[in-house]
């Protein structure tokens, strides 16, 4: 093959991958597969995205306080506007979700939408129940409590 022809042949597929880059970085975040590249204003750095079928996209910022029982957590939406915070501990457990429990997967929001009574569904199930962190205070007691549907 000719030198120009070499490099006609290149730059097809130079154009093919970039066309193909696109689509597949979509389809990698939409599956978790991949964080997004940038992330809206105000979410933290430390921020997990998450991609749902049932809650859309959501960034998950969540710790485990050891020393007070409890996981520390903000939620942004894709906008970025906060649609959960606060303590949370495992419902009916009375503790807080291990490291390897602490799978954030999608928010029930509180009532009236109030960031600080939303519900945190956990990735992962045990006896096929699934994981719900619930808002605590300082005390650990859960706050307002509503049922999920």
């Amino acid at each position: 093959m000719s030198r120009a022809g070499k490099h006609i042949v290149l730059t097809v597929v130079a154009v093919l991958l970039l066309g193909l880059s696109y689509p597949i970085y979509v389809t990698g975040v939409a599956f978790n597969v991949w964080q997004p590249l940038i992330r809206p204003l105000g979410v933290s750095r430390r921020a997990r995205h998450v991609s749902t079928f049932k809650g859309g996209r959501t960034w998950f910022d969540c710790a485990v306080d050891s020393r007070r029982n409890v996981n520390v957590c903000q939620v942004w939406d894709e906008q970025g506007r906060l649609i959960a915070f606060g303590k949370y501990r495992v419902d009916g457990e009375n503790r807080a979700a291990t490291r390897n429990e602490l799978r954030p997967h999608y928010v029930h929001p509180g009532p009236n939408e109030d960031p600080k009574l939303a519900w945190i569904i956990l990735a992962g199930s045990r006896d096929g129940r699934s994981f719900t962190l619930v808002p605590v205070n300082d005390a650990g007691q859960p706050l307002e409590r509503f049922e999920v549907h």
